[in-house]
């Protein structure tokens, strides 16, 4: 069984923190897990926390910046409680968490630490230039962490009916489907799969090309066939697109409430130049995605 019973909800207090809490509360729901409100406060001035280095800044300077982070944590706490009350009011078991530090490095840490399930973050619309050489913080969790992540794309997530799951007959999308398969469970949800072959014009011979895509309709069938006898109504499409366009093409006509998919080890050069498909997708959909990333994976 593939449950979430530690979510974390990593939060700036921007315009998608609300739809970030709303859709903890739906994941709350349906799997019973505990939510932890996280917030990160960079620090104003590294050097304050450095010890044994000359000091760069006059004293008075240095109490001014101590004291605007002390006032920070203050207003931050106050906006962090509402949201957990809130949480707390419709019945979720959460709890707030305050850090100083980097923002990545300090969610990353905590989640496994505190040996998280999820970790569900807010896409927030960057710049060209920002994309390209920082990247989010989003896309940087989703990158390094080893931990399943769900981004939330501009509005929450209230119901789930229509599941799109990525499918490329490999582990980690195997991994997705039973991600998948344990939602559709909880909610009556419908699952459609999705598989992207582009596999033709780079066949040298076209009866071997058959011969696989005839296989791959035969191990979908049997994947149909097996949520069937658990009671879940699914279907598979396959489209002779790149996985990326595969998936935002069926996100156009399924309308699914969200999209789950496997992430795949991808080095730092590819992900720069060419992107993997889990990020294509999650900058290109218009609905929430989830990252499964498997138990087995490493940094």
């Amino acid at each position: 069984m593939h449950d979430f019973k530690r979510v974390l909800v990593p939060v700036d207090l921007s315009d998608i923190t609300e739809a970030v809490v709303d859709s903890s509360v739906l994941f709350s729901r349906i799997f019973n897990c505990k939510v932890y409100l996280f917030f990160v406060i960079e620090h104003l001035s590294p050097l304050i926390y450095v010890k044994n280095l000359e000091l760069l800044m006059e004293p008075d300077e240095e109490e001014i910046l101590k004291l605007a982070e002390e006032k920070l944590r203050e207003e931050v706490s106050d906006s962090l409680n509402k949201y957990n009350r809130k949480l707390q009011e419709s019945g979720v078991d959460s709890e707030v968490i305050i850090e100083t530090g980097d923002v990545v490095d300090s969610i990353l840490d905590f989640s496994e630490e505190e040996n998280i399930d999820l970790i569900i973050v807010g896409s927030h619309k960057k710049g060209l230039i920002d994309k390209l050489l920082l990247g989010t913080v989003s896309e940087k969790i989703i990158s390094k962490a080893r931990k399943s992540v769900l981004v939330i794309k501009g509005k929450p997530i209230v119901n789930i009916k229509r599941i799109l799951c990525g499918y490329d007959f490999l582990p980690n999308s195997k991994e997705a489907l039973e991600i998948a398969k344990e939602l559709a469970k909880k909610t009556g949800a419908s699952i459609r799969i999705i598989h992207g072959d582009a596999d033709e014009p780079f066949a040298h011979f076209k009866g071997i090309y058959t011969k696989v895509l005839e296989r791959k309709k035969s191990i979908l069938e049997e994947v149909k066939k097996n949520l069937s006898d658990e009671g879940i109504n699914s279907d598979y499409t396959i489209l002779r697109e790149t996985p990326d366009r595969a998936i935002l093409d069926t996100i156009e006509e399924y309308k699914p409430d969200i999209v789950i998919l496997g992430k795949r080890k991808t080095s730092a050069v590819k992900r720069i130049f060419i992107g993997t498909t889990a990020s294509k997708v999650i900058k290109d959909s218009p609905v929430p995605v989830m990252i499964v990333r498997r138990d087995t994976d490493e940094k």
